[in-house]
């Protein structure tokens, strides 16, 4: 196949260019922009799937993403024997910092805009977010099964005792979330989100947030749905409420929000129910109780120490605020 650093770029019609290799992946610098040649398992429905994606965000006014670039074939992808490579737009930016106000104002914004530009762009094959009272339910359903199955266990191992000994809170917030949710108008904004396509992104976390230029450049788009939009920014204050030492209250990275995209009637009650749902309780005692083991014990324990002992603060900090 011979020297990849120089082969690959001319598959994607770049050439008398060399392409640096980087953890796996080729960067290769043109005077048109930085991008990024990496090897996939991706099927080519879903890499076409969030080609399209992104090339519509752009078209639409939002370019600031790790869009996919079409190969001499005109695919968004190359396929050489058995693998397959796609380049992308290289973003090289830092990572938000849940602790630097400047960061979570930009990463916010960025938010905002790609909301207000990410609807109606005529995606008809995007998949379909599970609503929000119906995941609700399941885990409702799940710490019910569960607290049951473990107190008929006759040897009860450290996370068992640990978990029966917290799963009464826990049940209690997720019931408070659902009702906090059933008050609201969410069915109806999630089929106004069906209707007029509305896109979420759905893995907003601080390494798919990348800052440069004081632009926030939004990466890893492959879990994309339709869905209710601001979930979104549900995600983002969960893991800033969780991550940061908190010294900006909820309502005021609201505002940043809502200057630009005012979140619609109920909105702020919506987020405040996703706020309470215990979401890592219940994750991680589904790793926990799941067949296929993917954790060791210390690992495990750890994580659900760790989020027992944070969780009085979240808990304030959470319920001051919306």
């Amino acid at each position: 196949m011979g020297d990849m650093a120089t082969l690959l770029p001319t598959y994607f019609g770049i050439t008398g260019i060399s392409a640096t290799k980087e953890r796996g992946s080729f960067i290769c610098k043109t005077d048109w922009g930085t991008f990024k040649i990496s090897k996939t398992n991706e099927s080519f429905s879903a890499i076409s799937l969030r080609h399209d994606l992104l090339t519509a965000l752009a078209s639409a006014g939002f370019p600031w993403t790790d869009e996919t670039v079409p190969s001499i074939e005109g695919t968004p992808f190359m396929q050489l024997g058995r693998e397959t490579f796609i380049m992308t737009r290289y973003v090289k930016g830092a990572e938000v910092s849940l602790e630097n106000e400047a960061d979570v104002t930009v990463a916010l914004q960025g938010l905002a805009n790609y909301h207000t530009k990410g609807r109606n762009l005529g995606l008809t094959r995007m998949p379909v977010s599970t609503p929000l009272p119906e995941i609700f339910a399941k885990d409702a359903a799940f710490l019910a099964k569960t607290i049951k199955q473990v107190e008929s266990t006759t040897r009860l191992s450290d996370f068992d005792i640990v978990f029966l000994k917290n799963a009464d809170k826990y049940v209690t917030d997720a019931s408070e979330a659902a009702q906090l949710l059933a008050n609201t108008n969410y069915h109806i904004l999630h089929n106004t989100a069906l209707h007029e396509n509305h896109i979420c992104h759905n893995n907003i976390k601080e390494e798919n947030l990348l800052i440069h230029a004081q632009t926030c450049y939004i990466t890893n788009w492959a879990d994309a749905s339709i869905d209710i939009q601001f979930v979104d920014l549900a995600r983002f204050l969960e893991r800033y409420a969780r991550r940061s030492s908190k010294q900006v209250p909820l309502d005021k990275w609201l505002e940043v929000y809502n200057k630009i995209l005012p979140l619609p009637c109920t909105g702020e009650e919506i987020i405040r129910a996703y706020l309470l749902h215990p979401w890592q309780f219940i994750k991680t005692c589904k790793q926990y109780y799941s067949k296929k083991r993917g954790w060791t014990p210390i690992g495990i324990s750890t994580r659900m120490n760790n989020l027992l002992a944070e969780q009085e603060e979240y808990d304030a900090y959470v319920r001051s605020a919306l």
